[in-house]
């Protein structure tokens, strides 16, 4: 992904296209819904164990994020699906001063990780408790048009001078809230586009505001950045060889953990794309025909019909004479038992023998169908 070509930008080949910086915040937005059903269908075969998690799934989530991005931080200079589209974070005075990019220090780490993964999780817990204090989704469009204030009652307003003044200080609180979050929320998406639409036209260099506040802009990874990388691994490899040479049992153990744990985020750059593409993939699977033919159960023959009795009234021969009136059938009408009678004469019978006048098994006036002629 790193060398494709920058549209609109072809003086800057290290500039991502806003199309790659779409398609990274995308599979980020995809990232949860995968973990949820992998969860949910988890939870199903073991609720003793993973019933909780389940319930807990975006802070589950949010801390599996905040381990994965500082290390994808630390090792790449990028979160993890930047780094999957070959994107690195660089510090904007490194590039004003036109510096030889260097790796991100703690102070771009952090702030990095709380836009990434704390603020997502922030907004998303508002949304829910703006959601449950109003009503649906409805309400993120319509806003506290129809929700109902108890201002206008002087019943209500003297209940309310009787509560204890923390429950009034929360129900104030709730009221801002609800009046106030959906002009932060509009605020707060128009920001984010106002960035994304001025970063393709190139009027800035930041593609959000979050960016911008931690003075870091994203670039291509190129050839250099990899091979500094492989450098870097291969003098902490001998390092830390060095050091295990004269170690204590416990150091060793603990630094086969460190890269037991190392080589499960490397191993998270491919398993978290299948992960999303499996979770596509069902999605598609469940919402087409094709699962519904597979799961389509084949049309059981017919049952044998029943014989008649031979107390019973006799068939004719012609299948469209009546058997009581033995006159062609008018108005036909079917019997549970299968066979056809003309609808006075079978609505008659049975509400007065209560049975089948061929098989003479029970029937009820209730039971009548109509033939219609194709």
């Amino acid at each position: 992904m790193e060398f494709l070509s920058n549209l609109g930008e072809a003086a800057d080949v290290y500039r991502p296209s806003v199309f790659e910086l779409i398609a990274q915040d995308k599979m980020r937005d995809m990232l949860k819904p995968a973990l949820r059903y992998v969860l949910a269908i988890y939870a199903q075969r073991h609720p003793r164990y993973l019933l909780r998690l389940a319930n807990w799934s975006d802070e589950v989530y949010a801390m599996l994020m905040i381990l994965i991005e500082q290390h994808y931080l630390r090792e790449w200079g990028s979160s993890f699906t930047e780094h999957f589209y070959g994107l690195k974070r660089v510090p904007s005075i490194a590039l004003n001063r036109r510096k030889a990019p260097q790796r991100l220090g703690t102070r771009h780490v952090w702030p990095s990780l709380f836009f990434l993964v704390v603020l997502p999780y922030v907004k998303v817990r508002m949304d829910d408790k703006y959601e449950s204090m109003t009503g649906g989704a409805s309400s993120q469009i319509l806003g506290d048009l129809f929700s109902q204030d108890d201002e206008g009652s002087s019943t209500c307003t003297d209940e309310a001078t009787q509560e204890p003044l923390k429950a009034r200080i929360q129900r104030q609180i709730k009221k801002l809230f609800r009046r106030t979050y959906p002009h932060v929320n509009a605020v707060y998406q128009a920001l984010i586009f106002v960035y994304q639409i001025g970063y393709m036209y190139g009027k800035t260099d930041y593609y959000s505001p979050f960016l911008r506040v931690c003075g870091l802009q994203l670039r291509r990874m190129n050839m250099q950045d990899y091979r500094e990388h492989e450098e870097r691994q291969e003098q902490l490899k001998k390092a830390r060889e060095a050091v295990l040479a004269h170690a204590s049992r416990f150091q060793v153990v603990r630094h086969a953990l460190g890269r037991a744990i190392a080589r499960l985020f490397n191993f998270l750059q491919y398993a978290l794309p299948m992960s999303i593409f499996f979770f596509k993939f069902l999605e598609w699977w469940y919402q087409s025909d094709y699962h519904k033919q597979a799961n389509s159960q084949p049309i059981p023959p017919p049952p044998e019909p029943l014989q008649p009795k031979p107390d019973g009234l006799p068939l004719p021969d012609d299948p469209n004479i009546c058997p009581i009136c033995n006159n062609p059938r008018t108005n036909p009408t079917m019997l549970s038992s299968g066979y056809v009678f003309c609808y006075p004469c079978i609505f008659k019978y049975v509400d007065e023998h209560q049975r089948c006048p061929v098989t003479l098994i029970g029937a009820r006036t209730e039971g009548l169908r109509k033939i219609y002629s194709v």
